[in-house]
């Protein structure tokens, strides 16, 4: 079976369940998981544990097998973004203008306020030196 989505995967996990005769309790325990999480698993939410969905494939006695895909099928692919269009220099200028019109209308362009934005990007640094001054 071909997977691209995560609810491939899920139809895959319930197909080999059902074929084996097992329960998503059963297999729920086996893996260290309430069956909350198998019905999402098949379910295809795409939100869960990666390590835990290839544990769930082990347990079923599936595999997963990757391929890379051929230029002409890789572009035409959900899997690769696509690129967004060059930026003009006419459309660079004004977003340049309206970024300095919005910094002086919401603080002043000061020496102090830069300083503030190349700061430490460690939230908890920026906090305690908020709470410092």
């Amino acid at each position: 079976m071909r997977v691209t989505t995560v609810r491939d995967i899920g139809a895959l996990v319930r197909a080999a369940r059902r074929a084996q005769g097992m329960t998503q309790a059963v297999l729920a325990d086996r893996l260290g998981v309430g069956r909350d999480w198998i019905v999402r698993l098949e379910s295809g939410q795409p939100r869960l544990e990666t390590q835990k969905v290839l544990d769930a494939l082990v347990v079923l006695g599936l595999a997963l097998d990757v391929e890379q895909q051929p230029a002409a099928t890789a572009s035409a692919s959900r899997a690769e973004p696509e690129a967004p269009p060059p930026e003009t220099p006419q459309a660079s200028r004004k977003s340049d203008a309206t970024r300095s019109s919005r910094r002086t209308t919401a603080e002043p362009a000061t020496r102090s306020s830069r300083a503030k934005d190349e700061g430490p990007t460690d939230p908890f640094v920026s906090l305690f030196a908020k709470r410092a001054r």
